[in-house]
Protein backbone atom coordinates (compact mmCIF):
# COMPACT_ATOMS: atom_id res chain seq x y z
CA UNK A 1 0.00 0.00 0.00
CA UNK A 2 1.55 3.25 -1.16
CA UNK A 3 0.64 6.67 0.23
CA UNK A 4 1.73 10.12 -0.88
CA UNK A 5 0.23 13.55 -1.45
CA UNK A 6 1.65 13.43 -5.02
CA UNK A 7 -1.25 11.50 -6.54
CA UNK A 8 0.16 11.50 -10.07
CA UNK A 9 3.52 10.02 -9.09
CA UNK A 10 1.75 7.63 -6.74
CA UNK A 11 -0.38 6.18 -9.51
CA UNK A 12 2.63 5.95 -11.81
CA UNK A 13 4.66 4.03 -9.22
CA UNK A 14 1.74 1.73 -8.46
CA UNK A 15 1.40 0.87 -12.14
CA UNK A 16 5.14 0.22 -12.41
CA UNK A 17 4.97 -2.19 -9.48
CA UNK A 18 1.93 -3.97 -10.86
CA UNK A 19 3.60 -4.39 -14.25
CA UNK A 20 6.49 -6.16 -12.50
CA UNK A 21 4.08 -8.60 -10.88
CA UNK A 22 3.78 -6.98 -7.46
CA UNK A 23 0.51 -6.27 -5.70
CA UNK A 24 0.22 -2.54 -5.13
CA UNK A 25 -2.48 -0.07 -4.11
CA UNK A 26 -2.32 3.72 -4.16
CA UNK A 27 -3.89 5.82 -1.40
CA UNK A 28 -3.37 9.59 -1.88
CA UNK A 29 -2.64 10.96 1.60
CA UNK A 30 -1.36 14.21 3.09
CA UNK A 31 0.82 13.55 6.15
CA UNK A 32 -0.36 16.86 7.64
CA UNK A 33 -3.98 15.63 7.67
CA UNK A 34 -4.61 13.62 10.85
CA UNK A 35 -7.90 12.15 9.63
CA UNK A 36 -6.30 11.02 6.37
CA UNK A 37 -3.48 9.36 8.29
CA UNK A 38 -5.95 7.57 10.57
CA UNK A 39 -7.86 6.25 7.54
CA UNK A 40 -4.66 5.15 5.82
CA UNK A 41 -3.42 3.11 8.76
CA UNK A 42 -6.88 1.64 9.37
CA UNK A 43 -7.04 0.44 5.76
CA UNK A 44 -3.52 -0.96 5.96
CA UNK A 45 -4.35 -2.80 9.19
CA UNK A 46 -7.49 -4.25 7.65
CA UNK A 47 -5.37 -5.49 4.73
CA UNK A 48 -3.01 -7.31 7.11
CA UNK A 49 -0.22 -4.79 7.70
CA UNK A 50 2.93 -6.31 9.22
CA UNK A 51 5.43 -3.59 8.26
CA UNK A 52 5.09 0.20 8.08
CA UNK A 53 7.57 2.56 6.42
CA UNK A 54 7.32 6.27 7.18
CA UNK A 55 9.09 8.61 4.77
CA UNK A 56 7.08 11.80 5.18
CA UNK A 57 9.00 15.03 5.16
CA UNK A 58 9.29 18.54 3.83
CA UNK A 59 12.05 21.13 4.08
CA UNK A 60 12.55 24.89 4.02
CA UNK A 61 14.94 27.32 2.38
CA UNK A 62 18.28 27.43 4.20
CA UNK A 63 18.48 30.32 6.64
CA UNK A 64 20.00 30.99 10.08
CA UNK A 65 17.56 30.11 12.85
CA UNK A 66 16.90 33.75 13.68
CA UNK A 67 15.75 34.38 10.12
CA UNK A 68 13.40 31.41 9.74
CA UNK A 69 9.76 32.30 9.14
CA UNK A 70 7.54 30.73 11.78
CA UNK A 71 5.11 29.62 9.09
CA UNK A 72 7.92 27.53 7.58
CA UNK A 73 8.82 26.14 10.99
CA UNK A 74 5.22 25.12 11.66
CA UNK A 75 4.86 23.52 8.22
CA UNK A 76 8.07 21.49 8.52
CA UNK A 77 7.31 20.30 12.04
CA UNK A 78 3.71 19.49 11.12
CA UNK A 79 4.68 17.15 8.28
CA UNK A 80 8.16 15.92 9.12
CA UNK A 81 7.72 15.29 12.86
CA UNK A 82 4.07 15.36 13.83
CA UNK A 83 2.95 13.53 10.68
CA UNK A 84 5.30 10.66 11.45
CA UNK A 85 4.30 10.67 15.12
CA UNK A 86 0.61 10.39 14.23
CA UNK A 87 1.34 7.59 11.77
CA UNK A 88 3.48 5.66 14.25
CA UNK A 89 0.89 6.09 16.99
CA UNK A 90 -1.74 4.36 14.87
CA UNK A 91 0.65 1.82 13.35
CA UNK A 92 2.04 0.61 16.66
CA UNK A 93 -1.46 0.13 18.02
CA UNK A 94 -2.45 -1.92 14.95
CA UNK A 95 0.68 -3.94 14.14
CA UNK A 96 0.72 -7.60 15.20
CA UNK A 97 3.36 -8.89 17.58
CA UNK A 98 6.58 -9.27 15.63
CA UNK A 99 5.74 -6.41 13.27
CA UNK A 100 8.17 -3.76 12.10
CA UNK A 101 8.33 0.00 11.60
CA UNK A 102 11.06 1.69 9.55
CA UNK A 103 11.32 5.47 9.52
CA UNK A 104 13.29 7.40 6.92
CA UNK A 105 15.09 10.21 8.69
CA UNK A 106 18.22 12.00 7.42
CA UNK A 107 21.80 12.57 8.44
CA UNK A 108 20.41 16.01 9.39
CA UNK A 109 18.74 14.14 12.25
CA UNK A 110 22.10 12.99 13.59
CA UNK A 111 24.14 16.18 13.55
CA UNK A 112 23.84 19.89 12.93
CA UNK A 113 22.75 21.08 9.49
CA UNK A 114 23.67 24.73 8.81
CA UNK A 115 20.66 26.80 7.81
CA UNK A 116 18.24 23.91 8.29
CA UNK A 117 17.20 24.42 11.91
CA UNK A 118 13.54 23.41 11.65
CA UNK A 119 14.26 20.45 9.38
CA UNK A 120 17.10 19.20 11.58
CA UNK A 121 14.95 19.59 14.69
CA UNK A 122 12.14 17.60 13.08
CA UNK A 123 14.46 14.81 11.95
CA UNK A 124 16.16 14.67 15.36
CA UNK A 125 12.65 14.30 16.76
CA UNK A 126 11.91 11.31 14.53
CA UNK A 127 15.18 9.71 15.66
CA UNK A 128 13.98 10.14 19.24
CA UNK A 129 10.58 8.68 18.40
CA UNK A 130 12.26 5.69 16.74
CA UNK A 131 14.45 4.85 19.71
CA UNK A 132 11.72 5.41 22.27
CA UNK A 133 9.15 3.30 20.42
CA UNK A 134 11.73 0.54 20.05
CA UNK A 135 11.92 0.36 23.84
CA UNK A 136 8.18 0.70 24.38
CA UNK A 137 7.26 -2.16 22.03
CA UNK A 138 10.19 -4.56 22.42
CA UNK A 139 8.17 -6.80 24.73
CA UNK A 140 5.81 -7.47 21.80
CA UNK A 141 8.65 -8.23 19.44
CA UNK A 142 7.82 -5.14 17.36
CA UNK A 143 11.02 -3.67 15.93
CA UNK A 144 11.35 0.06 15.24
CA UNK A 145 14.34 1.29 13.25
CA UNK A 146 15.31 4.14 10.94
CA UNK A 147 17.39 4.75 7.83
CA UNK A 148 19.31 8.03 7.65
CA UNK A 149 20.22 8.89 4.03
CA UNK A 150 22.92 11.40 3.19
CA UNK A 151 23.11 13.05 -0.23
CA UNK A 152 20.89 11.01 -2.56
CA UNK A 153 20.26 11.44 -6.29
CA UNK A 154 16.57 12.18 -5.83
CA UNK A 155 14.20 15.09 -5.31
CA UNK A 156 15.75 18.48 -5.94
CA UNK A 157 19.25 17.00 -6.12
CA UNK A 158 18.25 14.85 -9.10
CA UNK A 159 17.31 18.04 -11.00
CA UNK A 160 20.77 19.58 -10.64
CA UNK A 161 23.31 19.70 -13.52
CA UNK A 162 25.81 16.81 -13.59
CA UNK A 163 28.68 19.00 -12.39
CA UNK A 164 26.68 20.11 -9.34
CA UNK A 165 25.71 16.53 -8.49
CA UNK A 166 29.33 15.48 -8.85
CA UNK A 167 30.43 18.23 -6.47
CA UNK A 168 27.79 17.27 -3.90
CA UNK A 169 28.74 13.61 -4.16
CA UNK A 170 32.43 14.40 -3.74
CA UNK A 171 31.89 15.26 -0.07
CA UNK A 172 31.23 11.58 0.72
CA UNK A 173 34.26 9.29 1.12
CA UNK A 174 32.78 7.01 -1.56
CA UNK A 175 32.88 10.02 -3.88
CA UNK A 176 29.37 9.98 -5.28
CA UNK A 177 25.69 10.50 -4.55
CA UNK A 178 23.67 7.61 -3.22
CA UNK A 179 20.73 6.22 -5.18
CA UNK A 180 17.10 5.81 -4.12
CA UNK A 181 17.53 2.06 -4.69
CA UNK A 182 20.35 1.95 -2.13
CA UNK A 183 18.14 3.65 0.45
CA UNK A 184 15.30 1.26 -0.38
CA UNK A 185 17.61 -1.72 0.08
CA UNK A 186 18.50 -0.53 3.58
CA UNK A 187 14.81 -0.08 4.42
CA UNK A 188 14.02 -3.56 3.07
CA UNK A 189 16.79 -5.12 5.15
CA UNK A 190 15.61 -3.49 8.38
CA UNK A 191 12.06 -4.65 7.67
CA UNK A 192 13.14 -8.21 6.89
CA UNK A 193 13.75 -11.25 9.12
CA UNK A 194 17.48 -10.76 8.42
CA UNK A 195 17.33 -7.87 10.91
CA UNK A 196 15.35 -9.83 13.52
CA UNK A 197 17.70 -8.81 16.36
CA UNK A 198 17.92 -5.16 15.34
CA UNK A 199 15.70 -2.52 16.93
CA UNK A 200 16.20 1.10 17.89
CA UNK A 201 18.95 1.36 15.27
CA UNK A 202 19.65 4.27 12.91
CA UNK A 203 21.29 2.91 9.77
CA UNK A 204 23.18 5.58 7.83
CA UNK A 205 23.28 5.43 4.03
CA UNK A 206 25.64 8.33 3.44
CA UNK A 207 28.67 7.06 1.53
CA UNK A 208 30.76 7.13 4.72
CA UNK A 209 30.39 10.84 5.39
CA UNK A 210 29.26 10.28 8.97
CA UNK A 211 32.45 8.32 9.72
CA UNK A 212 34.31 11.62 9.74
CA UNK A 213 32.34 12.78 12.76
CA UNK A 214 31.23 16.37 13.24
Amino acid sequence: MLASRDAGRLVQLTEELRSSGATARAIPTDAADDDAMHRLVAEAAEAGMTTAVNSAGTAHRPAPLGDLALDDVDRVLRVTLRGVLVAMRDQLAALPDGGSVVNVVSTAGLAGAPGMGAYAAAKHGVVGLTRTAALDYADRGVRVNAVAPGAIDSGGTADQPPEVKQRIGSFAPLGRLGTPEEVAAAVAWLASPAAAFTTGAILTVDGGKGARGA
